[in-house]
Parts: C-alpha cells; structure tokens; sequence
C-alpha cells in the first residue's frame, strides 16, 4: 500500500509539474485547432485515393480524430514528455529522491503514469473540441460511445507507449541527448508509415484494424470499388471534392484486439519498470559504464584528490537532459586583456573551441569523413542529406548553454553580449560550410548556402525563447525529413531539390530575422 501511495503522489506532482508550465494552454489551443480541422475536412481519411470516405457520424469523425491524435503523439510527443529526470535535478529534488526510500521502480512508474496522463489530456482537448463543434455545426451531441472507443483503443495505447520511450531514453546512456531525439524520429517515422506497406508485428497505431474494418463496410456497398493497401491519411490544404460515402459504425471490439492494445500498455510499463535498471538514481559519481573504461584508481592516488572534487554534483546538472554536461576544461580567451580577447576574431575562435570540445572523437571522425567523402563526390545527394544531419547536436546548444553553464545573468550584464551570441552563430554556419563545401563549390550546390545561414539563426533564436534544445530539434528534423531527406522543393533549404526563387528567399529572410532576434533580445527585458 505504501508502495501504491508513493506512486500516486510521484505521478500527480509530475503532472502538476507539466501543467504549471505556460507553454501547456498553447499547445492546447493547437490540439482545440487540430480537432477544428477533423470536422471541417482539412484532416481527411479516404479510401481509394481519395475517392470514398464514411459518413461524417460520431463513430468516423472520432477515429479520424483519434488517429490524428495518436499520429502527432508518436511523432511529437516523445519532445513533450521527455526530460523529467533533468527537471528533477534542475529544481535541486534530485538529492531528496536519491535518499528517499521510494524505489526506482515506483518512482519511473509514476513518472510515467504523469507523463501519460499529461498526453492524454493534451489529446482529449482535440476530442472535446470535435464533440463541442460536432454538436453546434453538426445533428446534436455525438454519443460518447462513439468517440470514446477509438481514444480508447488508439490514443491511450500510444501515448502509454510514447512516454515509457521517452523515460527508457533518458535512463540509458548516450540516448537522453539529440541523438537520442534523432533516432527516435527517424525510428517513429518508420512505425507508423510501415503497416501502409503490409502487415507488421508492431501496428502502434493499429491502422491496419481499422483499414479492413472500413474496407468490408465499403465493399458492402461498392463491391466494385479497387482499393489500396491502405487508406488516405493526413492534412489537406483543400478539402477533396465530391466522394463516394459509405456507412461505418465503428470497428468491432475483439478479444484479440482489446489483448493487443492492453498488451501495448502493459508492455510499456514493462519498459518502464526495466529502465530502472540502468536508472542512476541521480548518483554524482561516474556510471558503471564510465567506472568500467576508466578502470580503478592507483594505490597511490587520493580519492578526495583534485579529481574527486572537480566531479560535478547533481545540483549542477543540466537543466534539460538533451544538452551535454559543461565540459571539465572550458575553453579560455586568453592571457590577453579583456578588450583584446573579445576581439570578433578571438571570441570567434573561443566560441569554436567551446562548441567542438563538447563533442566525442566519433563526432568529429564523422565529420571528418563526411567532410572528405563531400569533396570525392560532389553531386552524391546522399551525403548531403546525412550532412545535414550530423552537426545537429552542436547547433541544439548554441541557444542554450549560457542557462545550461548557469551564467546566462552574466552573459546579458557583460560587456559585449550581443557579440557572443553573433559569434555562437558564426561557429554553426562555419561547421554547416565545412560540411557541405564539396557539394557547393564542386557540385554546383549553391542553394545550400541559405541553409547554411537558417539553421544555426533558428537553432539560436529558438534555445534562447525555450531555454531547451527540444523545440528546435522538434521545428528542424520536420523541415529536414520533409525538405532534404524527401527532396520537397517547397521545404528544401539544403540544396538537394530545385528549391524554388520563393523558397530561398523565404529562408533567407527567415535567417535574417531569427538571427536579429536572437541577437537584440534579452532576458532582462
């Protein structure tokens, strides 16, 4: 019983957490605009290639929602939950956690359970949105059987799933940082693209259920119809002309299918429950891992030497557990006098060190060879969309490491703040050219020089707004799976599509402006 009550309080003071913060009513007001969108058709789902849909029912508009939710849940949702862990150490609670005698597992779970909790509520405004302008524009008020069953079904499972990721990621090593955040995008776009290719083991959308319970109503009906391998599904700009209606009450409750969403749940508190494992119960001391290549101390050498009391305790954790600690030996500016070592030069270089000191020598061997395999093959699109990608880390702290140092006070009160911060952003567009130099000055890739200008301005301005790395990793790997890995000219800023004269001139005047506001803004004011 104790155990049950520790769990209860852990999750409603997580979830009191989430909620206090102001950024929750504005992602809430785009969940009530999302679900504005379902009714009004600018989020279709048909069949045919938008050639039959059901009738606009309780039960077709509350799936269309539900799946749309649980699509922005998979994809997005992993960005909103994580780093809890980070904020406990942030609001200086680490330690009364680490003493306290609620166990690992009791204290994942009821992160965990606030976690999922906060997506549900997020996800629910969508559903009350459509019920409420269901029964002003619509027949009246929907019956709530009809929408209820696929939240049940979709919603609830994904976002269990979702955040139990997003706590795995942030115990085990080297995934609670943006490469983590990298490949669980990538690993997201895969899960929930797959079923429309064929079955798959893991449906975490259970689109395919749905596609053949929708697809034995409309044969019913249209037994001529020619079908693909699943339904039509996203965000219109117009809404699609004259289709084809059929009736739909609902996909049919199962044992098979209720076991395999309940599975789902239980599978990620499974999850949960094993990540306490690696969980380091926010221990200031090195991690087994580290413990293990570092080997044991000499009999001659003073555990409580230099070594010992340089090690960074919990208090001075990072605020966010996707920005790197601060690194041991912080880059200087010299012996020389303040007015010479804050020379644009000087500080430039200062800025550089900074930034590629954070990085681990696999980083820099990566860059060196893609670099190198850049100048080799010029014109290989290939490279050039993995360049875009790998220098992602260094730019998600441009914005963010005067909070993350814990000197952002003393970087506004310093003599030349804006100077640092132009220099911040002349590192990143210097490493971004380094990375696609070959393609540029021998492949004839020129456009993506406005990439190299937008992204380190967006990832500036966008860690100084949010003081975390999570909304540009969220804003920049949209644009960059839409624009340079799927080639979109509309969205190119990399040089890898014939991005139109509009395109390139709407990033360049982006760039200026981010990188202006980055610059001028303070936090004093």
């Amino acid at each position: 019983m104790t155990a049950v009550r520790a769990w209860l309080h852990t999750a409603l003071s997580d979830l009191r957490a989430r909620l206090r913060d102001r950024r929750f009513l504005l992602m809430m007001a785009a969940c009530i605009y999302l679900g504005h969108s379902v009714l009004t058709g600018r989020i279709e789902l048909t069949l045919g290639g938008r050639t039959y849909r059901g009738v606009e029912n309780a039960a077709w508009m509350g799936t269309v929602l539900s799946l749309s939710a649980a699509f922005l849940l998979t994809v997005f949702g992993f960005y909103l939950v994580r780093g809890v862990l980070a904020r406990d150490r942030q609001a200086r609670t680490a330690p009364l956690v680490a003493s306290s005698p609620v166990r690992s597992v009791t204290y994942l779970l009821g992160k965990w359970a606030g976690g999922t909790v906060f997506l549900l509520l997020l996800a629910g405004s969508m559903a009350l949105s459509l019920a409420v302008l269901f029964a002003l524009d619509g027949p009246g008020l929907p019956a709530p059987g009809a929408i209820l069953t696929p939240f049940l079904l979709v919603v609830v499972p994904v976002a269990a799933a979702v955040t139990a990721v997003a706590l795995a990621f942030e115990c085990l090593p080297g995934l609670g940082g943006t490469v983590g955040g990298v490949l669980y995008f990538m690993g997201a776009v895969a899960v929930v693209t797959a079923p429309a290719f064929g079955p798959v083991p893991l449906d975490l959308l259970s689109m395919r259920a749905f596609h053949d319970s929708m697809t034995e109503a409309l044969l019913q009906q249209y037994p001529e119809a020619d079908l693909g391998p699943m339904f039509t599904f996203g965000y219109f700009r117009d809404a699609a002309g004259e289709l084809k209606v059929f009736p739909w009450d609902g996909i049919a409750l199962t044992a098979d299918l209720v076991a395999r969403r309940a599975g789902l749940v239980l599978g990620s508190a499974v999850l949960v429950a094993g990540a306490a494992l690696p969980f380091g119960r926010f221990d200031p001391s090195p991690a087994w891992w580290a413990q293990m290549g570092a080997g044991l101390p000499s009999s001659d050498e003073d555990p409580s030497g230099p070594a010992a009391r340089d090690t960074p305790s919990a208090s001075a954790a990072s605020p966010d557990s996707s920005v790197a600690e601060p690194p041991s030996r912080p880059a200087s500016l010299g012996r020389l006098s303040a007015s010479l070592s804050l020379r644009p030069l000087r500080l430039f270089l200062a800025e550089g060190r900074r930034a590629l000191w954070q990085r681990s020598w696999t980083w820099h061997l990566g860059a060196l060879a893609l670099i190198g395999a850049g100048w080799g093959w010029p014109t290989h699109t290939g490279l050039l969309v993995v360049a875009w990608l790998w220098p992602m880390p260094l730019w998600s702290d441009l914005g963010v490491r005067e909070t993350v140092c814990r000197v952002a006070p003393l970087v506004d009160t310093a003599l030349y703040p804006r100077a640092q911060r132009v220099a911040a952003w002349a590192v990143g567009s210097t490493v971004a050219f380094a990375l696609v130099a070959g393609p540029v000055l021998w492949g004839g890739q020129w456009a993506a020089l406005v990439g190299v200008f937008f992204v380190p301005a967006l990832a500036l301005a966008a860690g100084r707004l949010s003081h975390s790395p999570r909304l540009f990793e969220i804003v920049y790997l949209v644009l960059w799976y839409i624009g340079v890995a799927n080639q979109t000219a509309a969205l190119d800023f990399g040089g890898v599509a014939q991005a139109p004269t509009a395109t390139l001139l709407g990033y360049s005047v982006a760039a200026a402006g981010l990188l202006a506001a980055a610059v001028l803004w303070s936090r004093s004011s």
